[in-house]
């Protein structure tokens, strides 16, 4: 946004130097990205009046001007803009203009004292050059004292300040929103340009029938009448404003219309009426594939979601874009229609993006204007048409649609403000900021405020805004840092994701993978596994609204993915397999919700045992500290094989199953071959975990060492011979393990055989045979109590 400092200063007066006004500016949020003049090195060019303009008797493309500039001089131009009684600017001779001298210089034998100019020579850039100058020297379009130096005559000299106004604020896309703006930075008052006219009484519906909104993309259409127009061109000062602010001035209408919505920020447009079909102004969505030339000359073509501004014929501009070549203001116009209108921003952005058209126009709808700049913009159009006497305003005006937006009230609490800039505001503070930024504000309690939004701040909603534009006017750099408060906890796992990362680690470390799967199953799975009708597993959460029946019901238990992904891993011909997972069955409670447990399952395939799982099992939940597990034997649970198959225990607890799995549902699976697999539920032990581990130096004194193979009865548990062994020891059994198991020849049928190595010893010294030999005798002796003997 480019602000002219000599316009501002129509709406606020500011004894700043520029800089003092550039850094506040850009302290309170207005980010000030660069600040120019047109030219402040003008020193010899004033203002000449033509007396007199003759061919040069010697030069068929030269003119012979009478110059008046306070005293009479002669210039020789080539200029073919120019004609007795215009004011022009003179280079006067003995100036210098873009580091070249300019001395009086024969033409043909006539002298010039000095020379004319061009905008583009003293800096203006093309696209701001009017059409009557831009091929020729400056004409002025008003009547100036000759020899007025012309820095004064075209505002060359005065400071440009290029603001970076962010997305949220559309408010400060015009001259009067960054007057707010510096007028709040520094704690002064804005005096808003003056809507008062004249008008006449004529009837609005002698020149025009109606205005018709057929489309709720349009919030507000506003049209006032000025009959008796002479559109000719602007004045001076009009143009000089518009070229600083980066805008062509065309012609007094146009020129108008322009200067207001740089000035207000509303965009405007002035339809010539006579050319308007049937006297009307439809609003309207736009017909697919609808064709219509806009004012850069460029036929279009419109999808329906384009909203267009009509007469009873035809489109005659696309609302909030730009209007059409046909209804253009031209010098022949007469009775003019100004709209002021209020289109919706989302439509306005979107229908620019997709017809790769933007204009001043739209870059303002399209960040969203309040419904109320239109009545101000428009009565304020009016005004300076009758103020240059250019034509006679109607007193009655069409107006439809909404009139004013919704009010906005925000409640600050000061002791959030507090807590959030850290600084300790007042309230009679915070109400002064808000003030200074015309907001109506009022209290509600002791801490707490309560501001009327003004419309023209759409960006206000929450209470945080409030503070936010309270911490920008005292400026973020006047903030002294302070140490970060916060009631928030330190972040950490939880007890059960630390023993869900130590588990997988063990598990890892005996060479186990981990497999994740669906918690989304088909009941189906439940008939693979055997399961019982009246059985709990069976009591699931069914999906509303499922993928498919194969992912129709929450799990209860992990065995079915186990067992489906070792089925899978055999297909790709994989012989050795060793599987984990941790997942969560999800279990009825009779609640909304079902208990989402977290649970363990592991499983093998190839040349393993029933005992290998249970020692895999055992190392790894030892290791992430959980001793003591207990198996008892389980012949009721058709998933596994009826002799290989135990419930585990846990402090006296049930918490799950092994074993291995039941020909029936090897073959409903398709494994061919031997499996096994274990499932725990983790949330029963996750509280009994032992994580404080202490560790005790290794033994000085050796073990001694002895293998013992035992015959039992097949159903005989390893657990009880083991319970005999340690209990006989009284503390002296360092380790106990199973290395062998056989059934076959040379075993009586019915019988099994159980191997183990069992280490002795005492921390404070070695052993002896006899003692050890003792031991024997003892634990061999109960042993035989229970059919269990020693292996000949």
């Amino acid at each position: 946004m480019l602000v002219p400092l000599i316009w501002q200063k129509d709406y606020i007066k500011l004894d700043k130097d520029l800089k003092t006004i550039t850094d506040r500016l850009s302290e309170t949020g207005s980010h000030v990205e660069s600040v120019y003049t047109i030219s402040d090195k003008l020193e010899g060019l004033v203002v000449g009046k033509v007396l007199k303009q003759v061919k040069h008797p010697n030069a068929d493309k030269l003119q012979v001007l009478t110059i008046d500039i306070g005293s009479e001089i002669t210039i020789v131009t080539s200029a073919k803009n120019t004609k007795e009684g215009d004011y022009l600017i003179v280079i006067k001779s003995g100036s210098t203009i873009n580091g070249q001298k300019i001395d009086d210089h024969d033409f043909f034998g006539i002298t010039s004292q000095g020379m004319l100019t061009s905008y583009k020579e003293i800096g203006y850039d093309d696209s701001l050059i009017e059409k009557k100058s831009k091929d020729g020297v400056i004409v002025l379009s008003s009547e100036f004292k000759p020899g007025t130096p012309a820095i004064e005559v075209l505002y060359s000299n005065t400071p440009v300040i290029e603001y970076e106004i962010t997305p949220n604020r559309p408010d400060c896309l015009s001259i009067i929103g960054m007057a707010r703006e510096s007028a709040a930075s520094f704690n002064s008052k804005i005096s808003y340009p003056s809507i008062d006219y004249p008008t006449v009484s004529d009837k609005k519906e002698d020149y025009f029938k109606k205005i018709e909104i057929k489309s709720d993309k349009c919030k507000r259409y506003t049209g006032r009448i000025v009959k008796n127009v002479k559109v000719g061109e602007s004045p001076q000062w009009l143009k000089n404003l518009l070229m600083l602010a980066g805008m062509r001035p065309v012609n007094n209408i146009v020129d108008i219309t322009n200067f207001v919505m740089l000035e207000t920020g509303q965009p405007l447009h002035a339809y010539d009426l006579e050319s308007l079909a049937d006297r009307k102004i439809i609003v309207r969505d736009a017909k697919e594939g609808e064709l219509i030339k806009t004012l850069d000359g460029v036929e279009r073509k419109l999808n329906s979601d384009v909203l267009l501004i009509a007469d009873g014929k035809e489109a005659i501009g696309i609302a909030g874009i730009m209007g059409s070549m046909d209804s253009e203001i031209t010098e022949n116009t007469k009775t003019i229609l100004l709209e002021s209108a209020n289109f919706d921003s989302d439509n306005i952005r979107k229908s620019s993006k997709s017809l790769n058209l933007r204009s001043e126009a739209s870059s303002r709808f399209e960040k969203q204007i309040s419904v109320e700049n239109s009545e101000f913009a428009s009565k304020r159009v009016m005004k300076l048409i009758t103020d240059l006497g250019l034509g006679e305003v109607l007193e009655d005006s069409f107006d439809e649609g909404y009139k004013n937006s919704e009010e906005n009230e925000v409640k600050l609490r000061i002791s959030r403000l507090n807590s959030l800039i850290g600084h300790e505001f007042s309230k009679d503070e915070a109400i002064s900021y808000l003030k200074s930024l015309e907001f109506e504000v009022r209290d509600l309690d002791e801490d707490t405020i309560i501001a009327k939004i003004p419309h023209f701040r759409m960006d206000i909603s929450i209470e945080a805004d409030l503070i936010e534009e309270i911490a920008r006017l005292y400026g973020m750099g006047k903030v002294i840092s302070k140490p970060l408060y916060s009631s928030l906890q330190r972040g950490e796992k939880s007890p059960m994701r630390l023993l869900k990362d130590d588990l997988k680690l063990n598990l890892f470390g005996q060479q186990f993978s981990e497999i994740t799967t669906y918690s989304f199953i088909s009941p189906k799975e439940y008939d693979k596994l055997g399961i019982n009708e009246d059985s709990k597993l069976r009591d699931f959460v069914k999906i509303i609204n499922p993928l498919g029946e194969d992912y129709s019901v929450m799990r209860t238990t992990l065995l079915a993915n186990m067992l489906t992904t070792i089925s899978k891993n055999l297909s790709y011909k994989q012989k050795d397999l060793r599987f984990y997972e941790i997942g969560t069955s999800f279990i009825k409670t009779g609640e909304k919700l079902p208990s989402e447990r977290q649970y363990l399952s592991m499983g093998l395939y190839g040349n393993y045992t029933f005992y290998n799982l249970k020692d895999f099992f055992i190392k790894a939940m030892a290791r992430t500290g959980f001793r003591g597990f207990e198996f008892k034997t389980e012949e009721n649970v058709k998933a596994f094989h009826s002799g290989r198959c135990a419930n585990i225990y846990f402090d006296g607890k049930k918490i799950g199953i092994m074993g291995q799995i039941s020909y029936e549902s090897l073959e409903a699976y398709n494994i061919k071959g031997l499996a096994l697999a274990l499932e725990i539920d983790l949330s029963l032990i996750a509280d009994k975990r032992l994580t404080d581990i202490r560790y005790k130096p290794l033994d000085k004194y050796p073990s001694s060492l002895r293998d013992y193979s035992f015959i039992c009865d097949i159903n005989v548990e390893s657990r009880k011979i083991e319970d005999i062994i340690i209990t006989r020891a009284k503390g002296l059994v360092r380790s106990i393990e199973i290395f062998d198991i056989y059934q076959g020849e040379q075993i009586e049928e019915g019988k099994k055989s159980i191997s183990y190595k069992v280490a002795f010893g005492k921390s404070d010294r070695t052993l002896k045979d006899e003692e050890v030999e003792k031991i024997e005798k003892e634990f061999l002796k109960d042993l035989e109590e229970k059919d269990v003997v020693l292996r000949s």
